[in-house]
């Protein structure tokens, strides 16, 4: 009987010690689930600037994006079509890569893009950083950007301020989404996320540059390989003047792309060529 009563009163103790411990928990600012383990109070948890530039918050956002896309290009032959273009420069890699590898890259790239955006999905549950708030956020934060992105781009060329204009043009409305849908999640994922990351390790890690350094030179030649190919491609001689705002659209993403992180970029992007081909003054 006594040995009952200890093992009682040890449960009791341990019970008490319990709930004490979740209460100085909760004075310090944090949660316990039902099981006692501990969550970080809402106080804690990443704000919206840090939580939208992460990676997991990118892949999440680049979702609806590759939705619209790849969804849009079934059984239409004209998008199709415009799909060739958006898609060229990975086309090169269909034609030897594909005998070993089976399929299509971009089927593999987008697989990797899915299973990616599921990781973060829970990854960002499990700290409980999945609110639509962010991602609505990141959806007005980019459409400032995109805005913006071609005004500051003929400033930077010439010096002058360039008015913002809005002239619906809704032909081929679809036609013009996927493709913008398209462009921006390919390209940034091709020339910020691959082509300016590497160039950025390889400056700084390979050739020992500082980070700053590093940063302008992958920011540059990024930017090139993305006017570039604007040309190359689609086969057009080169101008200097679409060259140059181009590559100076193309540093504007990618500075996007480093302080606000993959998710902002492509959906900048986005917007940007939709707003182009649909909103802006035709003079």
């Amino acid at each position: 009987m006594a040995r009952l009563r200890r093992k009682g009163k040890g449960s009791l103790d341990d019970a008490l010690a319990s709930v004490q411990r979740r209460l100085e928990r909760k004075a310090a600012g944090e949660s316990t689930d039902e099981h006692g383990v501990v969550r970080p109070d809402s106080a804690e948890r990443p704000g919206y600037f840090r939580l939208s530039r992460s990676i997991s918050a990118g892949f999440i956002a680049s979702l609806p994006l590759l939705t619209i896309y790849e969804a849009g290009i079934l059984g239409n032959g004209d998008i199709n079509a415009m799909a060739q273009v958006v898609k060229t420069p990975i086309a090169w890699f269909r034609h030897n890569p594909i005998q070993i590898i089976g399929t299509d890259p971009i089927v593999i790239l987008n697989g990797v893009l899915i299973v990616a955006a599921l990781v973060a999905l829970v990854r960002l549950w499990s700290r409980g950083g999945l609110h639509p708030g962010t991602f609505c956020g990141m959806f007005v934060e980019s459409a400032a950007y995109a805005l913006l992105l071609g005004p500051a781009a003929i400033f930077l060329m010439t010096g002058v301020v360039h008015r913002i204009g809005f002239e619906p043009h809704l032909q081929d409305f679809r036609l013009k989404l996927v493709a913008s849908c398209g462009a921006g999640l390919y390209e940034e994922l091709i020339f910020r996320a691959v082509f300016l990351g590497s160039l950025y390790t390889i400056a700084k890690d390979g050739v020992g540059l500082q980070p700053l350094t590093a940063g302008a030179v992958g920011l540059l030649a990024s930017a090139a390989m993305f006017s570039a190919a604007h040309f190359i491609f689609p086969g057009e001689p080169i101008q200097t003047g679409p060259f140059v705002y181009r590559l100076l659209a193309g540093v504007l993403l990618g500075i996007i792309f480093l302080a606000r992180g993959f998710g902002i970029a492509a959906w900048t992007h986005a917007l940007y060529d939709l707003y182009v081909l649909c909103f802006l003054p035709i003079s």
